[in-house]
Formats: structure tokens, C-alpha cells, sequence
């Protein structure tokens, strides 16, 4: 891919846009393609996709499928390639017709787009096969966190959502062997924040990439939509409602025990066993919290953030050191905020 195709996030302003992307387009510009989307937002998770969704689907020339967030089609988790616990309800299509249904409400908008975290982490399946599907002019956007908070997020996430039992730190001790049980990304919490090697397989099969970050989003949702809306080649003087946060972090009081280990000594037992003893009994239901559709904000009152441990920061650190330094060279920017100072 030359350098002049890649559109990555520099301080403020994008640099190496394909001249393609200049253009304003209008719905009579779009070809006979089938139910497919020409741009794509692949994660990362916890990044701030959820609050995406909700901000570009408010412009008129956008189209994001009602029906849920996430399309989770090209990765192929659809056909049951990894292992998810059997109470966790995770939407997927049925078939290629079912995803393509997706869009079936698209009317006039210039651009249609599938909001898929599990894209970045299942790019070297992902990725091709979205090409060979949506085409080589499909528009890629990214957005990144700082992959020690992003891991800790997540495994919050999934602590809320009564689909992980064991300590942070325990968790972290076990993610190899999780990850050669073929688990789910939801579970790999350092994996998922490989950002430079999952970037690369969407880097070399488009040339149109977007890669935002997280921290940008937060100091200036306006801005970073704009962006957007440029990188789509769409009207960027939209007015939009930029100012809730949507899927944020956080777990009930309830939960602590789990953060403190109680559950550490029964690793070795299966999800489905623990979440029928802990916590179908309880709540009365037999599965997890959806991981589907559109999630609302959740009340700060119900919520806390603990912070994590210092020891397990520092341990993640200096696990991502240098992948935040590969990523530095392969975006071109400096990425000093997310390093402790």
C-alpha cells in the first residue's frame, strides 16, 4: 500500500487521504453492490465504538442498521469458530442473507456502515474477506485506547455482565491458556490490544484507513466526528448530539468480591458451571446480560470504577511497551499519552 493511501490520525488532521476521499458523494453515486457496507468501524473494543454508533448515525447520509450495533459477519464468529460460554447471548447472522438483512432499511443514504470490534481482532480473517466482499474501496475506520485501560475495561465490562468470575490479575495469568482453548475476544483482554499487529491485515488489503483514538474522541467528540464525516466524504457541518457516552464502564457493589479473588481458586471450572451456582440462582435468569444491540448509558449511581491494582498496571506497562512503540512507528505519531509519566 503507498503512503499516499492510508489515512491516519496526526495531531489534529489526517494525513495521506486517497484523493478519492475528497469528493463529496451522493446517493446516485452508489453502484449495484448488493447488501453490503462501504465502510466498516473494526474496534477497538471499549474504545468508544458504542458512542460512534450513536453519533454517525444522526447524520442523514449514514446508514447504521437499527437492529443492533454490530454485524459480526466477516470475522466469522458467526460459524461458531470460537468458544463462547454457552449463557452468553452474543447476537450473530445465520448466513450471509441474514447479515445482508442488516441493511435492508437503507433508503438514500450515500454510505452504510457495520460498527464490528471483533473486525480488528479477527483481522487476518476479517479483513480479506471483507474485501472480496465490500471491495478494495471499502473505507476502514479505527479507533484505539490505551491498551492497559482497554484491557480493564473490558474484563469491568465482563464483570457486569456476569460473564467473568475471576480476579483481574487472575485472569491475566490464564489468558494464554484461554487463548489456546480458542475463547472468544471478549476474554483475551492483552491480546485484543495488539493494535499494531491486528491493524496490519486492513492496512494491506485497503487503502483507505481512518485510525483515531480514543483519548481524541473524549477531549473533542465534535471534532473527531468531523473527521469522520471527511474521511466518508459526507456533509461535515451536520449539528449532532455528541454529548452522552454510551457503553461506559463500571460494576456494582455487588460485584467487588469477584475483583478481590473470591473465585480464584475455581478457575479450572467451567463458565456455564459457575454462572448457574453464582448467578442464575440470584438474578433468576439462566443468561448473561446481552452483549447485543445498542447499549443506553449506564447510571453513574449504580456504578464504580475501582481502580486497578498497581502492581497489575505496572505489569501491563511493561507488557505493551513495545507494541506501543510498534504502533507509534506504524501510525507516525507520537503516542507519549499513553505512556506513564
Amino acid at each position: 500500500m503507498s503512503q499516499e493511501t492510508c489515512a491516519c490520525s496526526q495531531a489534529g488532521r489526517e494525513t495521506r487521504v486517497s484523493p478519492e476521499s475528497t469528493r463529496l458523494v451522493a446517493a446516485t453515486d452508489l453502484q449495484d453492490t448488493g447488501s453490503w457496507p462501504d465502510f466498516l468501524l473494526i474496534g477497538a473494543p471499549k474504545s468508544g465504538t458504542t458512542s460512534l454508533y450513536h453519533y454517525l448515525r444522526q447524520h442523514p447520509d449514514i446508514f447504521l442498521s437499527p437492529k443492533r450495533k454490530e454485524g459480526r459477519f466477516f470475522s466469522d464468529i458467526w460459524k461458531g469458530s470460537v468458544y463462547w460460554p454457552d449463557f452468553y447471548h452474543f447476537d450473530i447472522p445465520a448466513s450471509a442473507e441474514d447479515y445482508q438483512s442488516l441493511f435492508d432499511s437503507r433508503t438514500t443514504q450515500a454510505r452504510a456502515g457495520d460498527v464490528s470490534p471483533d473486525y480488528l481482532s479477527y483481522a487476518p480473517i476479517a479483513a480479506p474477506q471483507a474485501r472480496r466482499l465490500c471491495g478494495a474501496g471499502t473505507r476502514i475506520i479505527a479507533i484505539l485506547r490505551n491498551p492497559v485501560d482497554r484491557a480493564y475495561s473490558h474484563y469491568l465490562q465482563n464483570v457486569r455482565r456476569d460473564a467473568e468470575f475471576l480476579s483481574f490479575a487472575r485472569t491475566l495469568e490464564i489468558e494464554a491458556d484461554r487463548k489456546a482453548a480458542n475463547w472468544g475476544f471478549q476474554w483475551l483482554y492483552t491480546d485484543t490490544g495488539n493494535y499494531a499487529r491486528n491493524l496490519q491485515p486492513w492496512l494491506d488489503n485497503f487503502d483507505r484507513c481512518l485510525v483515531l483514538l480514543q483519548d481524541e474522541l473524549d477531549a473533542d467528540a465534535q471534532e473527531t466526528v468531523r473527521r469522520i464525516f471527511d474521511f466518508l466524504a459526507i456533509d461535515n457541518a451536520v449539528p449532532l448530539a455528541v454529548e452522552d457516552r454510551y457503553n461506559t464502564g463500571g460494576i456494582p457493589a455487588a460485584k467487588m468480591p469477584i475483583l478481590r479473588g473470591a473465585h480464584d481458586h475455581r478457575a479450572g471450572e467451567a463458565f456455564e458451571s459457575l454462572h448457574a451456582e453464582l448467578v442464575a440462582p440470584v438474578s433468576g435468569i439462566s443468561s448473561a446480560s446481552t452483549a447485543d444491540g445498542v447499549y443506553p448509558p449506564i447510571s453513574t449511581e449504580a456504578v464504580q470504577i475501582p481502580p486497578m491494582a498497581p502492581e497489575v498496571r505496572a505489569t501491563l506497562e511493561r507488557h505493551f511497551a513495545p507494541e506501543i512503540d510498534a504502533l507509534e512507528k506504524k501510525l507516525g505519531r507520537s503516542l507519549d499519552l499513553w505512556r506513564q509519566t
